[in-house]
């Protein structure tokens, strides 16, 4: 049994998501402030889950955002984590080369990411776009003030990239650009493959996650995330009754009850 995990809005939170007594343990601090947090059960569901279970990050976090969870603050490690949306797969911390070359090969059939930056440029000063980002050498996305921002403002961009082989997503306040073979999912395979996992766990709460939750046999949506929103109502997903922190501690509830059930 093996279990991918989104994290962000899935495993850990924002400073938005917090109660009013703040009981939650603070889990990542950028820039001097402390920006993500976890609930105390989550942390305790998670050990309990790697006892018998692989537990397995799968973020669309770049390696040094990811890096910068401090999971190990409360003696949970990670053997494996899959970052860059499926991009790299890290191994103890670092990079499996053999994925690398994999994964590398796949994304040949998509315009480099040099030349998309070099469109999206174009867009700087475009109102709205705060920041462009490019995450290790992978994938680019925007940063945007969606009360002023449209996407009719880059619909020229977005038409153009699909012609060279590239995506669109958008999520909250991010606008992610992804090479076509860029997915979760793609990782996911490759480490069921190579080890033989058959019985699969998805958590997820965006339109990031669809990929890897459809490529999972269990899959659970957060009812707080946008996927919810767009799903039809023939689907596979389990979604949550709770939102937020209760939201993570449920959904794991879960897949720790089915774990003891299958022992």
């Amino acid at each position: 049994m093996v279990v991918f995990s989104d994290l962000d809005r899935s495993i850990i939170y924002s400073k938005r998501f917090l109660g009013k007594d703040k009981s939650e343990l603070e889990i990542e601090i950028y820039k001097n402030e402390n920006i993500s947090y976890i609930s105390k059960k989550t942390v305790k569901l998670i050990k309990q889950l790697q006892k018998n279970i692989e537990f397995i990050p799968t973020t669309t976090r770049n390696i040094e955002q990811f890096k910068r969870i401090e999971f190990s603050k409360y003696d949970i490690d990670f053997k494996y984590a899959i970052t860059s949306n499926g991009g790299n797969i890290l191994v103890n911390g670092q990079i499996d080369s053999e994925y690398k070359d994999y994964i590398n090969q796949k994304l040949k059939n998509s315009i480099h990411i040099d030349e998309i930056m070099k469109l999206l440029e174009e867009y700087k000063n475009i109102k709205g776009i705060k920041k462009i980002r490019k995450a290790d050498n992978i994938f680019a996305y925007i940063v945007v003030d969606n009360k002023i921002f449209a996407l009719k403002y880059i619909e020229l961009f977005i038409n153009k990239i699909k012609d060279l082989n590239w995506e669109t997503y958008i999520n909250g306040t991010k606008i992610y650009f992804l090479p076509q073979e860029l997915k979760k999912s793609t990782a996911i395979k490759y480490i069921c493959d190579k080890f033989g996992y058959k019985n699969t766990f998805g958590i997820g709460d965006s339109i990031m996650d669809k990929d890897m939750l459809d490529f999972c046999r269990s899959s659970y949506l957060l009812r707080h995330g946008d996927l919810v929103n767009s799903l039809s109502k023939e689907n596979k997903y389990i979604i949550s009754r709770e939102c937020g922190f209760r939201g993570s501690e449920e959904v794991l509830k879960c897949i720790m009850s089915y774990e003891e059930n299958t022992i």
